[in-house]
C-alpha cells in the first residue's frame, strides 16, 4: 500500500440498486454497491459492517444471491448478520480483511458490487418495498486497511474508520405490471370471421388478457403477440376487460370493431352503379 493511501482519510458512498422481481415465487433482488467519493478519497477496504434496514411487512428472509469483490482471497467469505424486528428488520453485511501490510481491494471512484441479495415478499400484496443503508443508531461502519507505519516489516495491517458520504436507498420500488394493446377488426359479411390481435407493449410477461365475449388470451415471452378469430352475429366492438400478470393487475389499451355488412350492399369486388327503373303501364 502506498504512503498516499496510508495518509488518506478516505470517504465512501453506498447505493442500493433494484434488481428483478419474481412475483410468482414472491422474490425480489437488489444489489449493494460502494465507491470513493473522489479520487483523493480512495482507500483499501479493511473491515466493514454495512447495515441495511427494511419494513418487516415488505421484505423477509434475506440471502446472498452473489458475493462481490470483498469476499474471498484477501477477505473472508462475506458474512451476514440478520436482526428480525417489528416493524423494522435489519441485516449487516460483514466484510473481514485478512490481508497483511495493507493488502486488499481498493475502493476507487468506480462503483464496486459488495453483494446482491434476494428477499422474500410473501404476504406483501403490493410487492412494493423500501430499503435503506443505516447511517446511525447503529451506523454503517467502513474501515480502510494500511500497513503499520511504525513497523512496516511486521506484516500487520492496521485499520481506521472511513468518513461516510451519501447513502442512497431504494424507496417505494414497485414491480412493473403488463400493458397490452388490442387491434384488428374490420367489416365482414354475415357469417364471416375477423381477426383480433393482442400484443404486449412492455414485455412484462406472462399476462392473461380477458376480452368481452368471454375471450381469454395468454401472452408469454415466447408469444408476446397473439391473434384471435371471432365470428360475431352482430356488429361488435371488442375491448380489454382485464389484464393480469404475476405481479398484479395490468393495463389494456385499444379497441377492435367488427362490422357486419348489410345484405345486398357488398361492392367490395365489383363496381356498384346506381340504376333507376321507370315502369310504364
Amino acid at each position: 500500500m502506498s504512503a498516499t493511501f496510508a495518509k488518506a482519510q478516505g470517504r465512501y458512498e453506498v447505493r442500493l440498486v433494484p434488481g428483478s422481481y419474481n412475483c410468482a415465487k414472491d422474490s425480489v433482488t437488489m444489489c449493494v454497491e460502494i465507491r470513493a467519493t473522489s479520487a483523493d478519497s480512495a482507500f483499501v477496504m479493511g473491515n466493514a459492517n454495512i447495515l441495511l434496514t427494511y419494513p418487516t411487512n415488505q421484505l423477509s428472509n434475506p440471502v446472498y444471491r452473489s458475493r462481490g469483490v470483498f469476499s474471498g482471497g484477501t477477505y473472508s467469505l462475506l458474512g451476514m448478520t440478520r436482526t428480525p424486528g417489528d416493524p423494522t428488520s435489519a441485516l449487516s453485511i460483514n466484510i473481514v480483511n485478512n490481508g497483511v501490510n495493507g493488502e486488499g481491494t481498493t475502493v476507487d471512484t468506480n462503483w464496486k458490487t459488495v453483494a446482491c441479495l434476494a428477499f422474500s415478499t410473501a404476504g406483501n400484496t403490493s410487492k412494493c418495498y423500501s430499503i435503506s443503508v443505516s447511517s446511525s443508531n447503529p451506523s454503517t461502519v467502513v474501515t480502510m486497511a494500511y500497513p503499520d507505519p511504525a513497523d512496516p516489516q511486521n506484516n500487520m495491517s492496521l485499520t481506521r474508520q472511513v468518513s461516510q458520504g451519501a447513502l442512497t436507498p431504494i424507496n417505494n420500488q414497485c414491480p412493473a405490471t403488463p400493458t397490452v394493446t388490442l387491434s384488428g377488426g374490420g367489416t365482414i359479411a354475415a357469417g364471416g370471421s375477423s381477426t383480433l390481435t393482442v400484443t404486449s407493449q412492455n414485455s412484462v410477461l406472462p399476462a392473461t388478457v380477458a376480452l368481452n365475449g368471454g375471450i381469454s388470451v395468454t401472452l408469454t415471452q415466447q408469444e408476446p403477440s397473439k391473434t384471435v378469430t371471432v365470428t360475431p352475429t352482430n356488429t361488435t366492438t371488442y375491448t380489454v376487460q382485464s389484464v393480469t400478470g404475476d405481479c398484479g393487475t395490468g393495463t389494456g389499451q385499444g379497441t377492435a370493431t367488427v362490422t357486419i355488412q348489410s345484405a345486398g350492399t357488398d361492392c367490395s369486388n365489383v363496381k356498384c352503379v346506381p340504376v333507376t327503373f321507370r315502369i310504364i303501364n
